[in-house]
């Protein structure tokens, strides 16, 4: 198959309906990566709590609620992608006209479902890394200096990098005082919020 072909296969129907999303939450993710956006905006909502939601243990594997909203779409979306490609090329060869299309359209959430469950078989071995909680239980921030990770650390919400002992780490942090703090500023860790788990940071 030519490139040309390949994409063109991409873009049709139904190979598109989990090819574009992928696309779009892969970049977003590579723009998360260098400019923090996702975070900033996301630190105060609790829209995707899975757990919280009766019943969607049935639906939904419980692991993707563990992870990043983001991670776990586009690895689910990919792994749609490609299975959806390879179907729609087997039933492609195989059928023909208004059979096709049926097939096709019948299939869409069977491929969703498949594609959740081996993105949570996948994602489980990750999910620890991504327990704050785990992740931060034996170390004392306090007092130490930080580096403002998010585009600005304000009132309610921003993300600061600690260097402790060789090892990076994120923390969701709010600024004390009135003094600006942006991506990059130096800040020492004043004390934490028991209730929201937050950092209170000032300026270095």
């Amino acid at each position: 198959m030519a490139l040309g072909d390949f994409f063109t296969a991409l873009l049709s129907f139904p190979i598109s309906i989990f090819f574009v999303p992928f696309t779009v939450l892969a970049l977003l993710m590579i723009i998360d990566q260098l400019f923090n956006v996702v975070d900033g905006l996301t630190s105060d909502l609790d829209l995707f709590d899975f757990d919280q939601i009766p019943g969607t243990g049935l639906l939904l594997p419980p692991i993707l609620s563990k992870v990043p909203l983001t991670v776990a779409l586009c690895v689910s979306f990919f792994l749609a992608t490609v299975l959806s490609f390879y179907l729609s090329q087997f039933t492609g060869s195989a059928l023909s006209g208004s059979l096709k299309l049926v097939l096709d359209i019948a299939m869409i959430p069977v491929i969703a479902y498949v594609s959740l469950a081996l993105a949570a078989w996948l994602l489980k071995p990750l999910a620890p890394l991504f327990d704050k909680q785990k992740a931060f239980a034996n170390v004392d921030f306090i007092g130490l200096r930080a580096r403002v990770h998010s585009s600005k650390v304000c009132d309610e919400a921003g993300e600061v990098v600690v260097l402790h002992e060789g090892n990076e780490f994120l923390l969701d942090a709010a600024r004390q005082g009135d003094t600006q703090l942006e991506y990059g500023d130096e800040v020492i860790i004043v004390s934490k919020d028991s209730t929201t788990s937050r950092y209170w940071v000032a300026k270095a």
